[in-house]
């Protein structure tokens, strides 16, 4: 018999135990240790451990499954830390591979009630920022955009519980290692190096406060073209993405916040920036960047795959639109 109940302080060595055994191999930080995932998502604002429910197998005495809750900020770049309790979305679905098939979409109900008990009338499942709770940093890659293709028990659950397909994003990654690692020469390069000043801050501090929650304890650099006058024409940021290397070895930097000015678009700033990004980073010895993008986004795709990212996973957001 499979029982549900909220989680205790006791449970977290086996939402562990779930973690590791029940997400994909790829866009995952893991193997984790019990004090990383407290500290990625049972520390942050808004948790309560009565939005994470588990299930209990009675007969084997241990958890097989969690599924875990909440809500987005009412501001993420905002003064007032306050919750958004209007839309809410199942950030994470673990389940034990050896389980029974109805204990996924069992918990996602479970969930999805206690969300609405909480005030959201609209529910996602997954998570797209900054709807995003919980496990950005250690789920999804360089940001957390939905469920993982390869966490293909979680895309059941939603789908039994009624969810449906709203968005879907693209997760890319460009090599840093060979003989090809370094871009190839661009002769706008040479113009837009006499008119802009490209700055470095290292070790910087993310702006938004949502932002801060998520990666504040990530080691992040800020990347900025300014213009002649100081203003910023283009900027860009990179976190490490510690942890998920300990699968392949591999270590990699995020791409996230990459940005035009309105007035300096279509001069190829973009480009020219994320270049001097990839540059860095083989200088650093990071052996991959990675980025994620909306699949219908052909723009954003066409500019980083004429930089050399290549797509390596995708991701898919899912909404109940049921009451």
């Amino acid at each position: 018999m499979t029982t549900f109940r909220a989680a205790r302080n006791d449970d977290i060595p086996a939402l562990v135990r779930l973690w590791n055994e029940g997400t994909p191999a790829y866009g995952v930080a893991r193997p984790l240790k019990p004090r990383e995932l407290t500290e990625a998502c049972l520390n942050r604002l808004g948790f309560a451990l009565g939005d994470l429910i588990v299930a209990r197998d009675d007969g084997e005495g241990r958890l097989v499954g969690f599924a875990h809750g909440g809500f987005g900020p009412a501001e993420a770049d905002g003064a007032s830390h306050r919750l958004d309790r209007s839309m809410g979305t199942v950030a994470m679905l673990a389940v034990d591979p050896e389980a029974d098939e109805a204990v996924g979409p069992s918990l996602i109900e479970r969930a999805v009630a206690r969300l609405r008990d909480g005030g959201a009338r609209v529910i996602y499942a997954g998570g797209q920022y900054p709807l995003n709770p919980f496990y950005w940093g250690i789920y999804g890659g360089s940001e957390f955009a939905g469920i993982l293709k390869g966490h293909e028990g979680f895309h059941r659950a939603a789908r039994a519980s009624g969810f449906e397909e709203v968005s879907r994003s693209v997760l890319l990654e460009r090599d840093l290692s060979g003989t090809k690692a370094e871009p190839g020469f661009d002769p706008k390069s040479v113009l837009l190096r006499r008119r802009f000043q490209l700055t470095i801050e290292e070790d910087a501090a993310f702006g938004p406060w949502w932002d801060a929650l998520a990666l504040g304890a990530t080691y992040a650099i800020r990347f900025r073209l300014e213009d002649s006058a100081g203003r910023a024409a283009a900027t860009a940021t990179t976190w490490d993405m510690a942890g998920f290397e300990r699968l392949d070895g591999r270590l990699r930097a995020g791409l996230i916040d990459v940005g035009v000015a309105s007035e300096s678009r279509r001069q190829g700033l973009g480009k020219y920036l994320i270049r001097e990004v990839i540059r860095y980073h083989i200088q650093r010895g990071i052996h991959a960047i990675a980025v994620q993008t909306r699949a219908a986004n052909a723009a954003a795709l066409g500019l980083y795959q004429s930089l050399g990212f290549e797509p390596v996973d995708e991701a898919t957001l899912y909404r109940l639109d049921r009451p």
